[in-house]
């Protein structure tokens, strides 16, 4: 499609006769084009971008849940082990 518009402009420009309104004309679909293409792209890195905020977002939750459950494996750990060190020390009384 490119190399088609090249030609087009290659024979506007070397077609004395014709006149500068089809050139402007052709330039202003071209800048038509790229500027939707361009917009196009856009939204495209938009959408990227969201994703990846929502990627991040949940791995962080995950990294949340966890933390938590790790936090609670350490209290149930502390409460045995403040448990066995009472037994321990009844028993050292006896």
């Amino acid at each position: 499609m490119i190399m088609h518009q090249y030609r087009q402009r290659e024979q506007i420009h070397s077609d004395p006769n014709q006149n500068n309104i089809d050139t402007t004309s052709d330039l202003g679909i071209t800048s038509a084009q790229l500027a939707i293409i361009g917009g196009v792209i856009q939204t495209i890195g938009g959408i990227i971008t969201t994703y990846a905020s929502f990627l991040r977002l949940e791995n962080l939750q995950q990294t949340q849940e966890a933390m938590r459950e790790q936090n609670d494996r350490i209290n149930e750990l502390e409460k045995q082990i403040q448990y066995l060190t009472k037994e321990l020390q009844k028993h050292k009384s006896d």
